[in-house]
């Protein structure tokens, strides 16, 4: 009773999360895969190599088909890393801090922009990270010279999400550490600050792809509401695509009704207003908390969070 309980409690909030869950659970399996994989790997087919100190073809495998490679020459004959790397992870603990660091953020960034935005910017702030960095070692001379190893991690995309709401909502606070009440932005801040001081050590974090995923970020709430904006074009032309959650229909139907008899400049009004009605609920929840809003606010969250 209690495993079942358990499971269902699991696939209950596994629904709840909408796509980011379903981004985490790829995640996960891609870990738990390749986790599986290199056990079976040391206990039976190559214990003596791997107890030596040798190269597991596991590991092999992953990075030379799933990292995003050192040589963007490569990408010639595997461009599907560009999307593999964004869900494969170098040990547990990496993958543990990138999802716990994917949820919050992502569960804010959907409050503002919605589940559509958040896919779009997890995946085109992911290529331009790598893109970024990459080319920071071969356009800037301090980077030259040196060995680029393969990318893999959705840090990049991560950035871009946090920094996204930083940005959108500079002023927005929340509990660091469940301790101290900060301004995003200034969180965000302190992040890219260490990613500039730790870029020119050998840690193996790719600080570079950090503050290229912060760069997208930033770059993709900037004049938001304009129907020119790269990311509006790009979510249009997404909108083609069918990913799982999008199926399911929001409940308040009448913006998108009005929204087809306006012209550009009414829609793009009518869209502004919304969100600014969006943001002052979400300002009320920092001061007086969830349970101090009225049902009114309650409902437009939520149907918010999961607007198509």
């Amino acid at each position: 009773m209690q495993q079942g309980g358990f499971l269902e409690q699991i696939k209950y909030a596994y629904k709840r999360s909408g796509v980011i869950g379903q981004l985490i659970a790829v995640s996960l399996v891609v870990h738990l895969l390749f986790g599986v994989s290199f056990m079976i790997e040391r206990l039976f087919i190559h214990p003596e190599i791997i107890q030596a100190g040798g190269a597991s073809v596991v590991e092999s495998f992953k990075g030379q088909w799933f990292a995003a490679p050192g040589d963007p020459a490569m990408l010639i004959y595997k461009p599907w890393t560009l999307i593999t790397q964004l869900f494969t992870h170098g040990d547990f603990m990496h993958l543990l801090f990138n999802m716990v660091g994917l949820y919050f953020t992502a569960s804010l960034f959907v409050q503002f922009f919605g589940e559509r935005r958040l896919i779009s910017t997890y995946f085109l702030a992911g290529i331009f990270a790598y893109l970024f960095h990459i080319g920071c070692y071969y356009l800037i001379p301090a980077f030259k010279g040196q060995v680029v190893n393969g990318l893999v991690g959705a840090s990049g995309s991560i950035m871009a999400i946090f920094a996204a709401i930083a940005i959108h909502r500079p002023s927005f606070k929340v509990m660091l550490f469940g301790v101290i009440k900060m301004p995003l932005i200034l969180i965000a801040a302190i992040y890219i600050f260490i990613d500039l001081r730790s870029a020119f050590n050998p840690d193996g974090i790719a600080h570079l792809a950090h503050i290229g995923g912060a760069l997208f970020g930033a770059l993709s709430v900037i004049n938001v509401h304009s129907s020119k904006h790269f990311m509006n074009r790009f979510d249009k032309w997404f909108s083609k695509f069918k990913w799982p959650s999008f199926k399911r229909k929001p409940k308040m139907k009448v913006y998108k009704t009005q929204a087809k008899e306006m012209t550009d400049d009414e829609y793009n009004q009518a869209r502004k207003d919304h969100q600014q009605r969006v943001d002052a609920i979400l300002d009320k929840i920092s001061k007086k908390g969830y349970e101090g809003l009225t049902k009114e606010e309650k409902e437009i969250l939520f149907n918010e969070s999961k607007r198509n």
